[in-house]
């Protein structure tokens, strides 16, 4: 039976390379974009489901997995309360619809290093969004633990590029447990995020750079 799948963050940097994969995936009947404005596109797959407030405009409709790829960062938010809102409040609220709704699988980017007990507000947040939804109990529950993303972004963050030029030098030399922290491409982490979704493993898994790179190949 072909799946449907709602897809949270499509026009970000992940999710915009995620999206085409979806509509391209044989195994994919619907896809179900949650978007503040419309896509500009059209395709015999895609439903949009559109509010300003993202949460707002779900709707009670049976989803075979959700895969979450919504996130900011402090500096674009503007605020740690904003952050919050975006990277914890939106990806929980979505989880506690999916799981309102029956929805078995729940696909989302985490970060490496998330631990809800850092003493870095970034990480905290993220460890305690990991936290939170390992409580709800999903079927399959599949966390992303990338470390610097690369690909084409629509806006200039300088201290990211000198970031990834620098992880882009080092990478080669971060072997065993060092690799985790190796750039990573958002068509892999993309591609993993797919193939996680619609082949879903029972419980929880947390996915670092191997694991993604294989579940992408």
């Amino acid at each position: 039976m072909p799946k449907t799948i709602l897809l949270a963050g499509s026009t970000g940097l992940v999710g915009s390379a995620v999206l085409p994969l979806l509509l391209a995936d044989e195994r994919v009947g619907k896809v179900i974009a949650v978007v503040r404005r419309p896509l500009p596109m059209n395709h015999a797959k895609l439903e949009q489901w559109i509010g300003e407030d993202l949460l707002d405009a779900l709707q009670a409709e049976p989803v075979d997995a959700v895969i979450c790829c919504t996130g900011t960062t402090i500096r674009k938010a503007g605020s740690q309360a904003a952050f919050i809102a975006v990277d914890k409040a939106l990806p929980l609220g979505l989880a506690r619809w999916s799981k309102a709704h029956g929805v078995p699988t729940f696909c989302i980017i985490s970060a490496i290093g998330a631990d809800a007990r850092s003493r870095i507000f970034y990480s905290r947040v993220k460890g305690e969004v990991e936290q939170e939804l390992e409580a709800m109990h999903f079927s399959s529950l599949a966390l992303f633990q990338p470390s610097l993303l690369t690909g084409p972004r629509s806006e200039r963050r300088f201290g990211e590029r000198m970031g990834i030029g620098l992880m882009k030098v080092l990478g080669p030399l971060l072997i065993g447990p060092m690799a985790k922290y190796r750039a990573m491409p958002r068509d892999v982490l993309a591609l993993a995020l797919v193939h996680t979704a619609l082949d879903p493993q029972p419980g929880t898994q947390r996915l670092a750079f191997g694991a993604i790179k294989h579940l992408a190949c």
